[in-house]
């Protein structure tokens, strides 16, 4: 089963240094009903051991995975009310839902302690069926910040047939969640400043047995731990990696593409507290800004004649709060001399002179 958690940027920059406080993800960061996370993963074989984990810290870490997803595919997450899909009955507690691919579907609970997988229905290989967890599976603990843990070990069983056999299916599985580092990460579509990082070790066993066959029908056991990076906004988890925990091979590796929202429009609004530091500069400056609402952002570098020299956001989705975006001059070899870098927030444009030396 597939991990969906959530949230996105706050940003904080002080003398070029990165703020080294770990941040705590609380409710804010839950889904909620009509949000999509655009999931961009990479699964090939040749590109996955290039995915490599720092070991955990107290101190606040640099991560870059910007350079190392080539063979990609889109990989979305949608978030629905519950009534209404496959097994909702099965589930009335359920305040989200969401299809695990195919005719499967997770079934959660939100509240003040996180999010939490109740059950999932199933129909595949000729089983339909319902499975509820006791306890409910902890996905998501808020609020969380660095060195937190949690533990449980689930179990969920039901009676049906298959092929006109009657059959158990019995799952269990066991979660350890951890805080292990936080700071700074760059992946494909940016860089998120102040990131808590999860780590999530899981057990799950599966079977299928029937009182007219000494032997299972079927049974698998598999360990996993995965790796994910969150900010404390309304925007999903910004990049995971899952590997195995027997020889530690990276099974995939996802990250953050945009959120939408479905049939919720973008809200207009005015820039807030813009500002580009150091400036002048010969090396990095930062664009920082502030976005009202969930807002579609561009950016660009124009030169004194107007001609166009770099895009570095191109209506890209963001949520509310305040934004960083880190501009190296010398990476995109702009001479010295002066620039424009225009601002573009749901249709609203602002222009802020850039001193090259």
């Amino acid at each position: 089963m597939k991990k969906i958690y959530i949230s996105l940027s706050v940003i904080v920059v002080l003398n070029n240094n990165v703020f080294a406080q770990a941040p705590t993800i609380t409710t804010a960061a839950i889904p909620q009903v009509g949000f999509i996370y655009n999931m961009m993963s990479d699964t090939s074989v040749a590109e996955l051991p290039m995915f490599t984990v720092s070991a955990g810290s107290s101190s606040a870490q640099t991560w870059n995975y910007s350079s190392l997803f080539v063979t990609t595919y889109t990989n979305p997450t949608s978030f629905v009310a519950p009534t209404g899909n496959p097994g909702a009955s099965s589930f009335p507690s359920a305040t989200l839902a969401s299809n695990q691919g195919g005719n499967n579907w997770a079934y959660f609970n939100t509240g003040a302690n996180g999010m939490t997988l109740i059950g999932v229905d199933i129909s595949q290989s000729g089983i339909t069926a319902a499975l509820t967890f006791t306890p409910a599976v902890q996905e998501f603990p808020t609020p969380f910040t660095y060195s937190n843990s949690v533990s449980s070990i689930s179990t969920a069983s039901t009676t049906t047939t298959y092929s006109s056999i009657p059959v158990k299916i019995v799952a269990h599985q066991s979660q350890t969640i951890t805080a292990d580092a936080f700071g700074a990460i760059t992946t494909p579509t940016g860089t998120y400043s102040n990131t808590l990082r999860y780590r999530i070790k899981s057990i799950t066993s599966d079977s299928v047995t029937s009182p007219l066959s000494p032997t299972p029908l079927y049974s698998s056991m598999d360990s996993t731990i995965q790796y994910s990076w969150y900010e404390n906004t309304t925007n999903a988890l910004v990049m995971s990696i899952t590997m195995s925990a027997s020889n530690d091979s990276v099974r995939k590796a996802q990250y953050l593409q945009n959120l939408s929202f479905a049939g919720i429009s973008p809200v207009k609004q005015t820039l807030l507290s813009t500002n580009l530091y150091p400036n002048p500069t010969s090396g990095i400056t930062y664009l920082s800004y502030e976005n009202q609402s969930y807002s579609n952002v561009s950016a660009s570098i124009f030169d004194i004649t107007g001609r166009q020299v770099a895009t570095l956001l191109n209506n890209q989705q963001q949520a509310a709060g305040k934004q960083t975006l880190a501009i190296d001059v010398n990476n995109l070899q702009l001479p010295q001399g002066l620039y424009m870098v225009q601002l573009t927030v749901n249709g609203i444009m602002k222009t802020i002179k850039l001193n090259v030396q």
